[in-house]
């Protein structure tokens, strides 16, 4: 796996748009302090619901298993579209102290509907689709240690007071189906050879990675 590929494939797609849907949206909504540990459903009584995330530490999950699918950036808006399946059991959790808006996926489409803003919606879209890419080719690495090496890569470039709050070994389990002993001995024959840097479990650096294992 090429270094560029391994980068690529690491770094979130961005999009202005984003933030310009939020700003549309903003003067219609109400922003509140949502303490840590909160999980938000994508869907609520069979309504699809829509989070406006102005500032905080969020993840992804899914409720079937307790998989993390992903950490999300904010400011962001999770659940504009209506094409999430009820029976998904996705939600939000706050990791931190977090400011978010909630209304239903209908009523955002109406206020962008209202402020004709719908190619600011499929500009943000576009960036969604590439980061599912992207997670897709993380997930279905062809290898248990391509998979470790993306998922330390990812870890790294997260925000770091969320880098310092979890172990590595940790983060990685959650996000994979990769077994603890696997993960345990790579991580420690990786920090045996200069390759990545630990304290107290946490991850402090990653150097280059070998090719292979």
């Amino acid at each position: 796996m090429k270094e560029s590929f391994l980068q690529g494939m690491t770094t979130q797609a961005k999009s202005q748009a984003t933030h310009d849907l939020i700003d549309l949206i903003t003067p219609y909504v109400v922003f509140e302090d949502v303490p840590a540990r909160t999980q938000l459903h994508f869907s609520v009584n069979n309504v699809n619901m829509c989070y406006i995330l102005r500032s905080g530490l969020v993840k992804m999950g899914r409720s079937t298993d307790d998989f993390v699918l992903s950490s999300i950036p904010t400011p962001n808006i999770i659940g504009i579209t209506d094409r999430v399946p009820h029976e998904s059991g996705l939600f939000l959790e706050t990791l931190s102290a977090a400011q978010i808006a909630t209304l239903t996926t209908e009523r955002a489409h109406h206020i962008i509907g209202q402020n004709n803003a719908w190619e600011l919606l499929v500009k943000h879209m576009t960036a969604v689709a590439t980061n599912l890419f992207k997670k897709n080719v993380i997930m279905t690495a062809p290898s248990t240690y391509d998979v470790m090496k993306f998922q330390l890569v990812t870890l790294m470039r997260e925000p770091a007071d969320l880098r310092e709050s979890i172990s590595t070994a940790k983060y990685i389990l959650e996000r994979t189906r990769l077994s603890r002993s696997t993960v345990m001995k790579m991580l420690s024959q990786l920090k045996q050879g200069g390759y990545i840097e630990m304290e107290d479990g946490v991850l402090k650096a990653v150097h280059r990675l070998p090719d292979k294992y």
